[in-house]
């Protein structure tokens, strides 16, 4: 599998010596999933977002590309979900 490298934004922040530079949480790419279709969630554990522990849960997607958009400001692609299995992990 590919690892997923987070989007980590930068930014100044004012402080007593003047500004200084701050680190935003990791930001990993997203997706949502209702319910009816994955109902196993509903006993999984909620990690916090951008955090490096908590359990893990390996989802096996099958998906059909449906949408592609490479402009200045969206790079994305847009999948529809056609078949899905899931795999509780352990603890990271």
């Amino acid at each position: 599998m590919r690892k997923i490298k987070p989007k980590i934004d930068e930014y100044m922040e004012p402080s007593s010596v003047g500004l200084s530079k701050k680190k935003a949480k990791p930001h990993y790419p997203t997706i949502r999933l209702p319910l009816e279709h994955i109902p196993e969630a509903k006993d999984w554990e909620v990690s916090k977002e951008g955090e490096d522990k908590g359990k893990e849960y390996t989802l096996e997607l099958k998906v059909r590309m449906v949408g592609l958009s490479q402009s200045r400001f969206d790079n994305t692609a847009e999948f529809e979900i056609r078949e899905m299995g899931c795999e509780e992990m352990g603890e990271k």
